[in-house]
């Protein structure tokens, strides 16, 4: 693992050593004016961001508002196209509460997952019979020219929503709603806003699915995500929706602690996997329901559905990692990208394969899994490739495809799979072949162990919440002594070392730290020896007691690569 500090701390006179190191972690955002600064610190209440800020466009955003108010007033029959995924799904609440309560003849559609990515003019065709005469796209829509035409034909017509990179042509709709700027329930939730301002009750609109949207789909957590985020957290720890009250109560989480982690990490797998694993409606279901009964029975199906997830991902790594191992056993080094597939494999899961296949290996993962006419792919890279412009590069093989830099996916005939396995992986050689492939640990700066209190810990939690783009800090210090090192946990797969820091002027700092799955560098450690460590802080809460614990990320040994 490489290191890569990002900067060092200098104080300023009449500036305290907390001060500086706040100035250096703003600085290490990009955040260089004093303006931008504050901004960042106090962010902006979402009703007062304005669609400059987001990249929105108002005469787009008024199309939208006009058409779908005149659908209101007609009676027209509108469908809300959602998508499977965490964002499509609060995407779609978000958009189906909105028109429902201006009086709309409104359904919201999820498609299941084996029906592949985006509008198919299937459902379009059924739509029009039914007597549908608009569509509304949230998460989706902004590539699919052709589909958007074929519902025109069939007397449909389309508003497309949508935060995905848009192509060289935009789709013929009555009106396209988009900004990369947001998550696809960031987009939804301006429009429905503009609705709601027609009405004069915009205070109505709860930002707490806005939330779970934005952190769940990694969009970056500055400027107007930060301030959706930071306010809609807020919602997220007073909501009265029973569904998620009950998902709350069976994960075990704790509303007065509720951050963008637990969104991240607990919340939004779990609605994530009814997507997955099952009916993604039922995950629409449980954050609309207002009925108790409805919302516990909804949460531990969901819950169920997690844990099968869970499993299944597991298996299919452990599968995948040996396949991949198998191509290039014997030959000098392994290929710049990864890129396999099975008939046993599940499409729900492959996105989170090819992530934990690309976390392993530090290279791009392409898993595939069968479809009913096509194999299905998804596909996660690191930072020195950008996956979508691949992608982008072999649409002549392809059917569906989209996405962005770091995550994508697409269709693919059987016949195609082997040109189009050689050619990316050709590309990915092209642009990576040279390079030594290892993650890259970024590194706030190097601090003492006696800069460590709870007073630096109060001005870190100011720049909370965290995500893509404002992570939690990391810090270094070089040269500490271990004191004392054990393992914890039932198999010893943690670590857990007492350091200590020798002082030229005062008493030597000493310091407790955790290593979660670190246990297999116990017997590296040796009495007084000098390592270097990287790490970020947390507060250890025992018997209403608290103290200041540094959580390892990495460990250099002397004369050693980091590990």
């Amino acid at each position: 693992m490489h290191w890569k500090i990002l900067g060092e701390i200098k104080v300023e006179k009449n500036q305290s050593r907390v001060d500086a190191i706040l100035r250096r972690l703003l600085l290490n955002r990009g955040l260089r004016t004093k303006k931008q600064q504050e901004e960042f610190l106090k962010p902006k209440d979402p009703y007062r961001l304005t669609l400059e800020e987001v990249g929105l466009s108002s005469r787009s955003l008024n199309r939208a508002v006009i058409r779908l108010q005149k659908a209101i007033d007609k009676k027209e029959k509108i469908v809300v196209y959602g998508d499977y995924d965490t964002d499509g799904i609060c995407a779609a609440a978000i958009m189906w509460e909105t028109l429902y309560k201006l009086g709309a003849d409104v359904s919201p559609f999820i498609p299941h997952r084996k029906e592949g990515y985006g509008l198919k003019n299937k459902r379009l065709r059924q739509m029009a019979q039914d007597g549908v005469g608009l569509v509304v796209t949230v998460d989706q829509g902004i590539v699919q020219l052709k589909e958007v035409s074929y519902a025109r034909r069939l007397g449909l017509e389309v508003i497309v929503t949508d935060h995905h990179l848009a192509g060289k042509k935009k789709p013929r709709a009555a009106a396209v709603v988009h900004t990369t700027a947001l998550a696809g329930s960031g987009v939804a939730w301006f429009l429905a806003k503009k609705l709601w301002t027609k009405q004069k009750q915009a205070r109505k609109l709860g930002l707490d699915l806005v939330t779970i949207g934005t952190v769940v789909d990694m969009m970056p957590l500055l400027g107007p995500n930060r301030s959706l985020v930071k306010f809609g957290l807020k919602d997220l720890a007073k909501t009265k929706r029973p569904g998620l009250l009950a998902l709350y109560r069976l994960a075990g989480i704790d509303l007065k602690n509720l951050g963008a982690g637990e969104v991240g990490f607990v919340i939004g797998p779990r609605l994530n996997a009814s997507g997955r694993m099952a009916d993604p409606l039922d995950s629409l279901r449980l954050v609309c329901t207002k009925d108790k009964n409805r919302g516990w029975n909804l949460a531990e199906k969901i819950d169920l559905n997690n844990r099968q997830r869970q499993k299944l991902t597991r298996q299919m790594v452990d599968h995948a990692r040996e396949l991949w191992r198998r191509e290039f056993e014997g030959k000098e080094k392994a290929p710049a990208l990864i890129f396999v597939s099975d008939e046993s494999y599940q499409q729900g899961v492959v996105g989170l394969v090819a992530h934990q296949l690309m976390d392993e290996f530090y290279r791009p993962a392409i898993v595939l899994a069968p479809g009913q006419d096509w194999w299905v792919a998804s596909a996660r890279s690191i930072e020195e490739f950008d996956m979508i412009e691949a992608i982008r590069s072999c649409a002549d093989l392809l059917g569906p495809h989209g996405g962005h830099r770091l995550a994508a996916g697409f269709s693919v005939e059987s016949v195609k799979m082997v040109e189009l396995k050689e050619r990316l992986i050709r590309l990915a050689e092209e642009k990576l072949g040279r390079r030594k492939l290892e993650p890259t640990l970024r590194i706030e700066t190097e601090l003492s162990l006696t800069d460590l209190n709870f007073k630096l810990i109060d001005c870190l939690e100011r720049l909370a919440p965290f995500g893509l783009q404002n992570p939690r800090p990391i810090f270094a210090t070089r040269g500490v002594t271990v004191i004392g090192a054990q393992t914890m946990g039932a198999a010893n797969q943690h670590l857990k070392l007492r350091l200590l820091e020798k002082s030229t002027a005062g008493r030597p700092t000493v310091m407790e730290a955790v290593g979660f799955r670190m246990g297999d560098l116990y017997s590296k450690f040796s009495d007084n020896q000098p390592i270097d460590i990287a790490y970020s802080l947390l507060i250890n809460r025992w018997r209403g007691q608290k103290k200041l614990q540094l959580k390892l990320k990495s460990i250099k040994f002397k004369d050693e690569a980091a590990v």
